[in-house]
This record gives structure tokens, C-alpha cells and sequence, in this order.
């Protein structure tokens, strides 16, 4: 990984106490959860454990009693219309268990990830549910030296850590069969962040299908985005004005898709007879969207809430090791691929 900090594993809690300055004692009332410590305190301890890297035993581990009831859940972008059923299925599940949920919401920066980590575990979470930004792979290793639970949301995650995924490739694969069974030749594909495991995934998806059905990809239909409905505007910009001919675009993720239609209707072409277009994620307004959308639903909500079982059962101990959750993506089909105007038509892999 680029930038990761690297994880020493013979830190004792003797460094911790120097490196923030208090005393072993305090490290350990707040490491085992004890109350009467200041927030200052419990935030310097909790920034010298992320940095040193320091791993409680299992001794340590045990000795902690008290919990919090209360869960950190860190999303990149809380204005994406993907996080809202995310975040729902999370404090759905977690209000069934009686726990609360601090909200972080990070814009994708990495220095706002590792602020939120520190301030999490100085508020003594009993764990962290964390759907990281496009370069997250040093979040992912300081959580990874948290002594709580922490599973990884909507990302594919380092080994020690749990996650909670979609199956993104299938998705690609379910997007792509879906315009060639539509008569669909010249597919142009508007990618995600180059760095995003959900983006890497989706591309796979979309050349293997080409490689499958024996279609040769044109590397000038391929266009990197950001999720964001400016960036899929501007790839079908882009797309048109490079004069090579495509008659379908799978954009990976629903707001480019719309982005590109809005582009593409500017200038007179029509959805889906001239331009058959797919997005992924089946958020709310794909269905109300005129064309209404044809997409890769991804159960969101169900993921939210499977995420908080697993690490439930990790801050009770029924679950020890880590371990991953894959779900299955639905193909939607509606107007814009050809579909029927107002008809899902759910095919599942």
C-alpha cells in the first residue's frame, strides 16, 4: 500500500503512555472502557494507539467491561444518493440492539477518515462500521490496529478486517450481457475512481464480458469518472466529441449514467434508440428518472444492516475471526436500455 503506516507489533503499553504523555494507568482505564477520563486524555491515547499501531492481547481485550452502545459508522459522501439506504439499514439494525450510531461523514478526504478513527475510539465505540473514499487503504491499516471491531462497508478490505460487500464484477458482467442481448455492439464504458475497489471491480466486469462474447474493447470508449453526475456529463461530452460510434454506454454508478443522458439528450440523441445507457446502485430517483433508469441494483439497505450483525457479533464474541459477506446485484431494466417505461424487470445472477 502507497502510504500505509506501518503496523509494529511489539508496541507496549508502556509506549503509548510516553508517546501521549499520561500515565500506564490511564492508558489502561481507558483502553478497558473506565469512566472518569477526560475527552483530551481519551483523545491522545486513542491518536498514540493509532499510530504506534499498539494491539492489546487478549487479556487486555477482556478486561474491558463496560460498553458504550454506540457504533461509528464513517461514509465518504453523504450527499451521494447511495449512502441514505446505507446509513438507514445501519440505525435500523442497530436501534433493534438497543445501540446508537455516530454518523462521521468524511467527503472522501483521507485526513478526515483518520480524524474520525481517532475520535471514534476516544469516544470508546464499542466498534466502527467504516465505507472508506477512493484511497483508503491507510484508514483501512489504522483501523485495522484499533483493539475494537471494525468492519469494512461497501469496500473490499485487508485481511484482518471483516467486510460487507456486493458482488461488483457480476454486476459488471449482468450490465454488459444485458446490452449485448439488446443488439448492443459499440459499448462505452464510463468507469469510476481508478483506485476504488468497487470501480476496479465493475471494469473487470465489463472487459471479461467483451472478452466472453468474443467483442474486441475500444480503449477510446473507456472513460474514468467519479461517481459524480458532473463527471458523467462530462464523459458523454467527451465520448461525442472523440467521433468514435458507440451505441450503448454502462456507466458505473447511477449519477454518472444520468450525467451522460442529460449530455447526450442535449444534443439531440435519444435514449434509448440512439444510445441504450445502464448505471449501477438502483438508487431512488433511477426509477423516476425520465427515461427511468436501467440499472445494477445493489440491496443497500440489506448490506447496512448485515454489516451491523457481523460486528455485533464480534463485540460479544461470537465471531472472532474475520470474515466476508457478499451479496448478489439484481439487473433492473427499465426505458433506457429499451425496457418497458415503468416495468423492473429483475434478472439475478
Amino acid at each position: 500500500m502507497k502510504h500505509r503506516k506501518k503496523i509494529v507489533t511489539n508496541v507496549t503499553i508502556k509506549d503509548v503512555a510516553r508517546a501521549a504523555g499520561v500515565s500506564i494507568a490511564t492508558v489502561s482505564r481507558i483502553l478497558n472502557g473506565s469512566a472518569g477520563v477526560s475527552e483530551e486524555l481519551a483523545a491522545r491515547v486513542a491518536a498514540a494507539v493509532v499510530e504506534l499501531g499498539y494491539r492489546p492481547n487478549d487479556v487486555a481485550r477482556a478486561l474491558k467491561v463496560r460498553e458504550s452502545r454506540s457504533i461509528g459508522l464513517i461514509i465518504p459522501d453523504i450527499e451521494n444518493p447511495f449512502f441514505p439506504a446505507l446509513v438507514r439499514g445501519v440505525e435500523d439494525a442497530a436501534r433493534q440492539q438497543g445501540y446508537a450510531v455516530i454518523l462521521c461523514n468524511t467527503d472522501g478526504k483521507l485526513e478526515e477518515e483518520e480524524r474520525y478513527i481517532r475520535f471514534l475510539f476516544s469516544k470508546q465505540v464499542d466498534g466502527i462500521l467504516f465505507t472508506g473514499g477512493v484511497d483508503c487503504d491507510d484508514s483501512l491499516g489504522l483501523l485495522a490496529s484499533l483493539p475494537i471491531p471494525v468492519v469494512a462497508l461497501d469496500r473490499r478490505a485487508a485481511a484482518e478486517l471483516s467486510a460487507v460487500v456486493c458482488d461488483n464484477y457480476q454486476g459488471g458482467i449482468l450490465a454488459v450481457e444485458h446490452l449485448f442481448e439488446q443488439g448492443r455492439k459499440r459499448i462505452a464504458f464510463i468507469g469510476g475512481p481508478a483506485r476504488s475497489s468497487s470501480a476496479i471491480d465493475r471494469r473487470r466486469g465489463f472487459l471479461d464480458t467483451h472478452s466472453r462474447y468474443g467483442v474486441v474493447v475500444n480503449g477510446r470508449l473507456m472513460i474514468t469518472g467519479n461517481y459524480s453526475f458532473d463527471s458523467g456529463y462530462r464523459a458523454a461530452v467527451a465520448l461525442m466529441e472523440s467521433r468514435e460510434p458507440f451505441d450503448a454506454i454502462f456507466a458505473a454508478n447511477d449519477m454518472m449514467a444520468i450525467g451522460a443522458i442529460e449530455a447526450l439528450t442535449e444534443q439531440g440523441i435519444n435514449i434509448p434508440d440512439d444510445v441504450a445507457v445502464v448505471g449501477y446502485d438502483d438508487i431512488r430517483m433511477a426509477g423516476w428518472y425520465k427515461p427511468a433508469l436501467t440499472t445494477v441494483r445493489q440491496p443497500v439497505y440489506e448490506m447496512g444492516m448485515a454489516a451491523v450483525a457481523m460486528l455485533l457479533d464480534q463485540i460479544s464474541g461470537v465471531r472472532a475471526s474475520a470474515c466476508e459477506e457478499k451479496f448478489k446485484p439484481e439487473l433492473i431494466v427499465r426505458n433506457s436500455s429499451g425496457g418497458r417505461e415503468g416495468h423492473d424487470g429483475v434478472s439475478s445472477i
